[in-house]
């Protein structure tokens, strides 16, 4: 039976309520879910968490979103490398390396520390050194991985150190592309510059994998 043009406004609105409720519903889940990653990563440097279903996973990651406010201040910083690290159209926009750097240097994220002495302190022994400085990247999960594999460390031993060689990682970036880029002040002035010459929004961000 075909529907009546009243039939089809009812139906509408009745859609339109679903739509609605789903839409609440759905906010308050993802509230709860933002809520609980805050409490589970408190006092970590993981940056993602994944909370997983029957077949789908919900996985919530911390962002920081880098909005310059001086380009000159970043451009004075990042020197002659800066049109490798800034693309320029009708207005300036930063690539991934040079967020996740400035990110890093705003917020403290690093270590003023070489990988050399960190892998020494991980093991003594000289072969699974070699290997280690071969193996680690300053990626957390990975870098974690090896270390268990490699020096054959506990898992609370290895996240440490893991987190430790991110944030090393993260410094000797600082201090290559301030060498590369002819900037003649120290890591600290430079690191002044960025926080006087940036804003970083922290926030969080929630999205659902399903598997197939």
């Amino acid at each position: 039976m075909e529907m009546t043009m009243r039939d089809k406004v009812d139906r509408y609105a009745v859609l339109q309520t679903i739509i609605e409720n789903s839409k609440k519903e759905q906010d308050s889940l993802k509230s709860f879910f933002e809520t609980q990653a805050e409490e589970d990563l408190e006092n970590t440097k993981l940056k993602t968490v994944e909370y997983w279903g029957s077949k789908s996973k919900i996985v919530v990651q911390n962002s920081a979103t880098v909005k310059p406010i001086s380009w000159v201040a970043v451009k004075e910083v990042l020197g002659k490398t800066a049109n490798d690290f800034i693309k320029e159209e009708t207005k300036y926009t930063l690539n991934d390396v040079a967020k996740t750097m400035l990110a890093n240097m705003f917020k403290g994220d690093y270590i003023e520390d070489s990988l050399e002495n960190v892998v020494s302190k991980i093991t003594e022994n000289k072969k699974k050194q070699n290997v280690l400085m071969k193996r680690l990247k300053g990626k957390y999960k990975q870098d974690m991985k090896n270390i268990i594999k490699y020096a054959e460390l506990d898992e609370s031993e290895a996240s440490d150190y893991a987190f430790m060689i991110q944030e090393v990682m993260a410094y000797q970036m600082i201090l290559r592309i301030i060498e590369s880029s002819g900037f003649k002040g120290t890591v600290e002035e430079a690191v002044s510059k960025v926080k006087s010459a940036l804003i970083v929004d922290e926030g969080i961000k929630v999205t659902l994998e399903t598997e197939k």
